[in-house]
């Protein structure tokens, strides 16, 4: 659904030849004298996906950059993710895309990737981040086309209250998936029925991806036009929760079909693997139900090597086709550095990406338990792997798919790692 404007002039939504029609007006405003000042003003737009809180706070921190830098106004624009995506997705071929707009890790290949970023390391300051190898997400083909926002990692999120509750030991980095399997199997024997230990991690394939890491691998190759592992691993990680669906720990799958959100939320389920950011927005919600929650580091091949890297929750770019590059610049910089505008954001987004960021919000409860789990387990963060391939989306919706078709035992893993395999060749072709 897209989202109406508190304020029309800045909230609609632009497409098409409107928004090419918007963006070459505001180009022709002012003459050949410096853009962006009292006496030149210029306009640029701001595209972000999200909430209504998110474009409340968002907006907020844009009016701040518009009374800091008089001759600047932004047009901005929110939806949810889908819309969003779609309106995006739609304007890349007239490149009618925003000057600045929120971009989402797996599909940064598939803009970055065809010319329509604008390249910012002459235009950022990279040495705000706190981490390089976070930074270095948004590189392809070794020009930096995108910055984060924030970042995460993967985790285990479990129901502290209840490890509590049945003395069960709360594993630290390093423990196995066969430690993990007899951690489910107890917490949901001791809960009984209704309850499970965990859900079906096999469906994700970001979670195949953090296995695969745990021996080497990776989901797609260093080149990102190609798979990096092979139908008898594929087989072998879906096969793995077998036993624990078989034996009622794990649901089955017309059990998890029935549920709303997932099962740690509704209370029916102790554990599951998610990116860490993910906790502020869901334990609310538990503690409601009287439930407290935590974080973990996630079950591993390899004791020494969890998988884990520092991901961007979300990353901001510039269009290649933005005239007004060097002030989409300063906006970008305004909202990951200004110590008001930080504060106005907070971590919506996620934890800031810059020391300075960092050092300008007060972190809530749930902010620092991620904070403090990322400090546990930094020892283990490794490079990122490679953008994913402008096919990813199409790649993981059929893993999906597919993956659906083992639960319901309409194909066996054989003949399910084989189509996957050959539907995974005939999407990476089309994208060539």
């Amino acid at each position: 659904m897209i989202r109406h404007p508190h304020r029309a002039r800045r909230r609609t939504l632009l497409t098409g030849a409107s928004a090419a029609a918007a963006l070459g007006a505001a180009a022709a405003c002012g003459d050949d004298g410096p853009s962006g000042t009292a006496d030149d003003p210029i306009e640029i737009g701001f595209e972000w996906w999200g909430n209504d809180v998110r474009a409340d706070i968002t907006q907020e921190a844009i009016d701040l950059f518009e009374e800091k830098n008089e001759g600047i106004t932004v047009q901005t624009s929110f939806a949810d993710y889908g819309p969003y995506w779609e309106g995006l997705t739609g304007r890349m071929a007239s490149q009618s895309l925003p000057d600045v707009f929120q971009m989402d890790y797996p599909r940064l290949r598939q803009f970055g990737g065809t010319g329509l970023l604008t390249p910012l390391d002459d235009l950022i300051d990279t040495g705000a981040f706190r981490e390089q190898s976070l930074l270095d997400t948004g590189r392809i083909d070794g020009d930096l086309v995108a910055v984060p926002v924030a970042a995460n990692t993967l985790g285990l999120v479990y129901r502290s209250d209840l490890f509590d509750q049945f003395g069960i030991e709360v594993p630290e980095a390093g423990y196995s998936w066969d430690d993990y399997a007899d951690l489910v199997t107890q917490l949901s024997t001791e809960m009984g029925d209704e309850f499970w230990g965990a859900e079906d991690w096999t469906h994700s394939y970001l979670f195949l991806e953090l296995w695969l890491r745990q021996r080497g691998l990776a989901f797609y190759d260093v080149e990102a036009n190609q798979l990096g592992f092979t139908e008898a691993e594929l087989i072998e990680y879906w096969e793995m929760v077998f036993p624990l669906v078989e034996a009622g720990h794990v649901p089955e799958p017309s059990a998890a079909s029935e549920l709303e959100s997932d099962g740690v939320t509704e209370g029916v389920m102790g554990t599951m693997i998610r990116w860490d950011s993910i906790l502020g927005g869901i334990a609310p919600t538990v503690e409601e139900i009287g439930g407290t929650l935590a974080l973990t580091a996630p079950p591993t091949s390899d004791p020494g090597n969890l998988g884990t890297f520092l991901k961007p929750s979300m990353q901001w770019v510039i269009a290649a086709n933005s005239e007004y590059p060097e002030e989409s610049a300063k906006l970008v910089d305004f909202l990951l550095n200004d110590p008001d505008a930080v504060a106005i954001l907070g971590t919506n987004r996620g934890v800031p990406s810059t020391r300075s960021g960092l050092d300008n919000i007060e972190l809530d409860e749930y902010s620092q338990a991620v904070m403090d789990y990322e400090e546990s387990i930094a020892d283990y963060l490794e490079a990122p792997p490679a953008a994913p391939p402008a096919a990813a989306g199409a790649i993981e919706s059929k893993y999906l798919e597919i993956h659906e078709q083992v639960q319901y035992e309409e194909m066996t893993t054989a003949e399910a790692a084989e189509r996957f395999f050959i539907e995974a060749e005939t999407l990476f072709e089309s994208e060539q």
